[in-house]
């Protein structure tokens, strides 16, 4: 029990120095207005890096784009990492739709220490790949290829899949003791909670992706970040 105690401590207090000073976990996460509009900025950012050059072909063909802006991940032997993010899917005229909110949560046992946090962009680039983030929970290199590089230190962390052939293609840019590392095994579910606050209640994540049911003025900034080349 005690040492339990302490590895989950030791991952409150990593975890806890990667936030704003006076912020938490909680507040980072609690308003979905916020959450749209860091990924804008997430997205901004990541454009500006020079290896995003590397990634910009698979954003101009993608079906539909998940962005993390704040995935934190920390170790003591055992490992987690969890973060909020929203998805928006491909409109026939080349824009996008409004964005869905989701949750990713992660867990792993073997010697580690270290805490991180990241930004992730991730691709999506294959209808199954869309179809696999609308169901109620979708496991990453499991119920689809995902290929995973780094935007700002390198540009080829690792890779579950080959990046011409995986339905996803992720990027990020890491900050900490863990370096670029791969997603796999990371799990990714819908947050109808966030939908329901955002949009009303009733509201689906397929009505916002595929019935695009819903529209979200205050969105209009992540989708023109989306779009600018």
């Amino acid at each position: 029990m005690r040492r339990s105690t302490f590895v989950l401590g030791a991952l409150a207090l990593m975890a806890g120095s990667l936030l704003p000073v006076g912020g938490s976990i909680a507040q980072e996460a609690e308003t979905p207005q916020a959450l749209v509009d860091r990924a804008a900025a997430v997205v901004t950012e990541l454009k500006a890096e020079e290896r995003y050059g590397d990634f910009a072909p698979y954003m101009q063909k993608a079906k539909a784009v998940l962005i993390v802006p704040q995935l934190l991940k920390a170790g003591f032997i055992v490992g987690g990492e969890f973060g909020d993010g929203v998805m928006l899917t491909r409109t026939m005229d080349g824009g996008w739709s409004a964005p869905a909110f989701y949750s990713m949560a992660g867990g792993s046992i073997g010697l580690q220490v270290g805490a991180e946090s990241k930004r992730v962009l991730i691709a999506i680039m294959t209808e199954k790949g869309v179809n696999a983030l609308l169901t109620d929970q979708f496991k990453v290199g499991a119920d689809a290829s995902i290929s995973v590089g780094e935007v700002g230190g390198g540009a080829s962390a690792s890779s579950v899949g080959s990046l011409d052939k995986a339905d996803m293609v992720a990027f990020s840019r890491s900050k900490g003791l863990f370096g670029g590392g791969a997603l796999d095994g990371t799990l990714i579910r819908p947050n109808p909670e966030k939908n329901a606050a955002y949009y009303g209640a009733g509201t689906t994540t397929r009505d916002i992706l595929i019935g695009r049911t819903v529209t979200a003025s205050g969105a209009a900034g992540l989708q023109s970040a989306l779009s600018r080349r």
